[in-house]
């Protein structure tokens, strides 16, 4: 730690200086206001790497699930899903209105953590959707990275669910080595006459060409990034978007130099849906065939279940891995082995993932838990990460640097350090906080402490800046009424849902899901029937045997 005189104009750090060596009426430029931050930490704004902003309206609704059973969920309950604002017609009749209020929300309490900058990966209808998301992040006047989220399945999400190893061999015990036909008895899967799936559902072309359009749209509309808007091509999944669209995903990137954001191997479902339903077996190889991953820019939420190879393929096409260690968690997922990534040479940022799956945006939060979580994995206490490591490194430069904003040519500036023209995207922290007392080693409490907020006990968190625009003062944001929000969304959703709702049994699609799922990742072994392939994944994501035998 060190003292330092910081001037702030032009949306950089124009200078930093030994503490005592500016000044105000020399080295400044006319109207400079001077600040007495004697009694402040000043840290690099954090980035959210990876979050879904619309998931605030469903948050601590789902139950206990997987993330291919509780995703379902999650479509069914948001307010365009089956069960929201409009029941079966709220896909056409909830207003975009609805996506700013979230994006506001989400944008909101990232921000009260000292974030920045938030990749929005946005379940989207159409252009009106995505320019709700922008009118609200532009409000709050966050670095905003707004990532369309798109597949181009026939039949929606049907390939969010792995295959049932023994799936042939199920179908025939019931309707016969012929297998399922007009008038066999149900079986229970996601398939016409209810038979369980015996291959990777198909794409439909229409919304190929559809998605393709939509990101080109909101690329030409909204892309600005010197004024803190940046679009973002974000494919769902390698499973839910064809190679078809994976291709021209990465053409419209290189076109308007667009970073790339995408899911990538979340869970132990998804390692096996890889080998199950692309043609190199491996979710990272075929987004390097597609020419998606080698685009500068790509990110990749959660990179659980990588290999070996997959690891090495990531470090050298310069691809981002975003942990999301709350929702990993949370959904069962495992645990990324960040020291390996590191030692690979691969580049690791962290993120707070969808506040359904967190259930929040809170950044230390995600940080504390991403500092703690590598204790586990190892004996050797040297390799254990540092809480300034996590904040600094994982929590900001990193960020900045897979959003392309490491000061490279052809980049707007470099984010996530504290040096004289770095982009002014900071944080300072109040070190007389309650939260930030007694004095010992003030990063440390601040990622590994707790931040109490009882009246009396000081916001820990001070003043935010994003490309040198004040946007929290006195710990509150400058540009949003919080109360008027929290009475906005108190309005939004009049009544209180009991998780028991979102149980797999109370829907008929949902249930065939589950009954599918249990099948493939051997939780029915009673009803296993016939030759299955073996298949093995890397160990220690998990406390269980990851491999299917």
């Amino acid at each position: 730690y060190t003292r330092r005189d910081v001037l702030i104009a032009d949306g950089v750090l124009k200078r930093v200086a030994p503490g005592g060596t500016l000044s105000l009426d020399v080295d400044c430029p006319p109207g400079t206001v001077e600040e007495d931050c004697s009694e402040r930490m000043l840290v690099p704004g954090f980035v959210n790497g990876h979050t879904h902003s619309v998931e605030h309206w469903a948050r601590g609704l789902i139950k206990p699930l997987p993330l291919e059973m509780w995703v379902l969920q999650l479509i069914r309950h948001e307010p365009r899903g089956e069960e929201g604002w409009a029941g079966p017609e709220s896909w056409i009749k909830t207003p975009a209105a609805a996506i700013a209020v979230s994006a506001m929300h989400c944008g909101v309490e990232a921000l009260l953590s000292g974030t920045t900058a938030i990749m929005d990966h946005l379940l989207c209808r159409d252009i009106k959707d995505v320019e709700a998301a922008v009118f609200a992040y532009r409000a709050l006047g966050i670095r905003a990275y707004i990532a369309p989220m798109l597949g181009d399945d026939l039949e929606p999400y049907v390939n969010y669910v792995p295959l049932a190893r023994d799936a042939r061999g199920r179908n025939e015990v019931i309707c016969g080595p012929a297998g399922p036909a007009p008038g066999c008895p149900d079986c229970g899967g996601l398939c016409s006459r209810g038979a369980f799936r015996t291959e990777k559902g198909e794409r439909d072309p229409a919304k190929t060409e559809a998605n393709l359009a939509l990101w080109r749209e909101a690329a030409e509309k909204f892309h600005d990034p010197k004024n803190g808007i940046s679009i973002v091509v974000g494919p769902v999944t390698a499973y839910s978007a064809s190679t078809e669209l994976l291709r021209g995903a990465a053409e419209i990137r290189k076109e308007f130099g667009l970073c790339g954001h995408i899911h990538l191997l979340e869970t132990r479902a998804q390692a096996l849906m890889a080998r199950q339903f692309l043609p190199s077996g491996s979710a990272v190889k075929h987004l390097r065939d597609t020419g998606f991953l080698q685009v500068p820019g790509t990110t990749c939420g959660h990179c659980v279940w990588l290999d070996d190879e997959e690891i090495a393929i990531m470090a050298e096409c310069d691809a981002t891995a975003v942990h999301n260690p709350f929702s990993n968690l949370r959904l069962g997922s495992g645990v990324a082995p960040l020291n390996k990534y590191a030692r690979r040479g691969m580049n690791v940022c962290l993120g707070a993932d969808g506040a359904c799956s967190s259930d929040g945006q809170d950044m230390l939060e995600v940080a504390k838990l991403a500092n703690i979580l590598p204790c586990i994995a190892t004996p050797e206490y040297r390799d254990w990460p540092t809480a300034h490591y996590t904040a600094l490194v994982l929590g900001a430069a990193n960020g900045y640097k897979g959003m392309l904003l490491e000061g490279k040519p052809g980049q707007i500036g470099k984010g996530g350090v504290l040096e004289e023209g770095a982009l002014a995207d900071l944080s300072s922290w109040d070190l007389t906080a309650l939260s930030m007392l007694p004095r010992t080693d003030p990063l440390s409490l601040l990622v590994q402490g707790s931040r109490t907020q009882a009246p009396g006990a000081g916001s820990a968190l001070d003043c935010a800046w994003v490309d040198g625009v004040r946007v929290v003062k006195g710990g509150s944001p400058v540009n949003v009424d919080v109360a008027a929000l929290r009475e906005v969304l108190r309005a939004a959703q009049g009544t209180y849902r009991d998780p028991a709702i979102t149980d797999p049994s109370t829907h008929d699609k949902t249930t065939r899901a589950e009954t599918e799922y249990r099948a493939a990742m051997d939780l029915d072994p009673a009803g296993a029937t016939g030759t299955r392939p073996a298949y093995e994944w890397p160990e220690h994501c998990v406390l269980y045997p990851a491999s299917q035998n």
